[in-house]
C-alpha cells in the first residue's frame, strides 16, 4: 500500500479519481511536456484518466510507485519510483509550470527517495534529465546525484531522440541538500 509522506509544505499521497483534471490542466503545457520522456502532448482527461488507472497496477506489480504531489493550491505534479530489471529504480517528477521555481520538486522528490530507500534498501537511484532541462539537473545535483554520462532519450512530447545527461546516486549516500 502507498504510503502518505509529508514534508514541510507538501503532502505526497496517491492518485487517484480527484486529480484527472488538474493533472490533464498542467500536463497540457508545451514546457512542461517538452522536458519528459514519457507524456504527450496535447494531453487530454482521457490520458489523465488511463494513466492513473495503470499506476494502481503498476503499484500493485511492484514495478512503479507515483504520488501526486499536493500543496494548498491542490495538485501540483507527480513524483514515483520506476524498478528495473537490472536493480536500479529511476526516479522522476514533474511539477506544473505555475508551481516552478520554488523548490516543490526538490522538496517532493527528497521525501520520495527516503521512501525509496525504506522500500527497496541499498542500492542505484537513476535518474535524468534532458540537456536543456537545466532546473530539473539543478534539483538532482542538489539531492546528491552525480553525472555519469550522455544518451539521447525519446521524449515523446517532441517526437524525437533528445539529448540527455544521466545521473546517479548511490542509494548509501546521504539523501538531502547539498549531499556529498
Amino acid at each position: 500500500m502507498l504510503e502518505q509522506l509529508k514534508t514541510e509544505r507538501l503532502i505526497l499521497r496517491p492518485m487517484g479519481e480527484s486529480d484527472v483534471e488538474r493533472l490533464a490542466e498542467l500536463a497540457n503545457n508545451w514546457d512542461v511536456a517538452r522536458m519528459l520522456t514519457r507524456m504527450p502532448f496535447p494531453y487530454t482527461r482521457a490520458m489523465a484518466r488511463d494513466w492513473i488507472a495503470r499506476q494502481a497496477t503498476d503499484r500493485a506489480e511492484g514495478a512503479e510507485f507515483v504520488y501526486a504531489i499536493t500543496h494548498e493550491d491542490g495538485f501540483i505534479g507527480t513524483c514515483g519510483v520506476q524498478a528495473h530489471a537490472d536493480g536500479t529504480n529511476e526516479i522522476g517528477y514533474w511539477v506544473g509550470e505555475p508551481f516552478w521555481n520554488k523548490g516543490y520538486a526538490t522538496e517532493a522528490t527528497h521525501a520520495v527517495l527516503n521512501e525509496a530507500a525504506a522500500r527497496f534498501g541499498a542500492g542505484t537511484l537513476i535518474s535524468g534529465h534532458f540537456a536543456d532541462n537545466h532546473a530539473s539537473g539543478r534539483v538532482l545535483t542538489k539531492l546528491g546525484f552525480r553525472y555519469t554520462g550522455e544518451e539521447k532519450r525519446w521524449s515523446l512530447a517532441r517526437n524525437e531522440h533528445v539529448h540527455a545527461l544521466r545521473m546517479v546516486l548511490k542509494q548509501e549516500a546521504k539523501v538531502g541538500r547539498n549531499a556529498a
